[in-house]
């Protein structure tokens, strides 16, 4: 389930914030296993340990307002659990976010996209693969995992306007269209991949070692998006999809794939 992966990532983030927290009251409050108490979650501490994550470990605005809704959500838990604790909830949900600044977003040039999907070799199978699936996120601008998630009963290939259903946060349902370039790239890698009889609950991008009952992993995308800088840059350090989904998303109207 979606739910799962979502939740997975949601406890980490919630593991991190409180990791730190911790590591800031021992060396900036002296407190330790011995001395926590209820009271060392109160708000004068966590606004000194959002000025600890911005100047002592150099933590953007976005980032600390990520860490302070996780600790939030664990004195909030504090105080469900004993009463005692509420007025600690109540102090910390006072506490304001940290003022963030809207970043301009430079995409990507009509060229370098076009360079980028040229990057792949259609000559192999694992090349022709990279394709269809930079096609179908580029055409449906969905989230990497929304994606890698889909499963072959999930495709409408051959509806009178063709659509995927995608499941996103939220277990939110979603219907995005598909253009003609789209459909017959997957329709390509479906007949390499899968065969004349691809079984519904087999994923459409699924794992080398695992098997069509094993989804993609996030890794081997990022991976191969590092190959192909890598092959053309020489440089490989910034290749994430969730910069390149926006840079594709204001190609769209250049390339000739948008969705409906």
């Amino acid at each position: 389930m979606l739910f799962s992966f979502w939740r997975r990532y949601t406890l980490k983030s919630y593991g991190e914030a409180l990791s730190l927290y911790m590591s800031f009251l021992e060396t900036e409050k002296s407190v330790n296993g011995g001395n926590l108490c209820g009271d060392c979650f109160g708000a004068d501490n966590i606004e000194s340990w959002l000025v600890w994550l911005r100047d002592k470990r150099g933590n953007s605005p976005e980032t600390c307002n990520t860490r302070l809704a996780s600790l939030r959500a664990f004195v909030k838990y504090l105080g469900n659990q004993d009463v005692k604790y509420l007025h600690l909830a109540y102090g910390v949900s006072l506490i304001n976010r940290r003022k963030t600044t809207a970043q301009k977003v430079v995409g990507m040039s009509k060229q370098a996209v076009q360079a980028l999907l040229a990057a792949q070799d259609a000559s192999t199978k694992t090349g022709r693969r990279d394709i269809a699936l930079m096609v179908t996120l580029y055409g449906t601008a969905a989230r990497l995992n929304e994606i890698l998630s889909l499963k072959i009963g999930h495709l409408h290939l051959k509806a009178a306007t063709p659509y995927v259903t995608v499941i996103g946060k939220g277990d939110k349902i979603s219907t995005l269209y598909l253009l003609p370039k789209n459909v017959a790239h997957l329709r390509a890698y479906l007949a390499d991949a899968h065969g004349e009889n691809p079984l519904p609950d087999s994923y459409v991008f699924y794992s080398r070692n695992l098997g069509p009952s094993g989804k993609m992993c996030h890794n081997a995308v990022n991976k191969q998006l590092k190959n192909t800088r890598r092959q053309r840059t020489g440089n490989a350090s910034k290749s994430r999809w969730k910069s390149t989904r926006t840079n594709f998303g204001m190609q769209k109207p250049h390339i000739g794939l948008k969705t409906e």
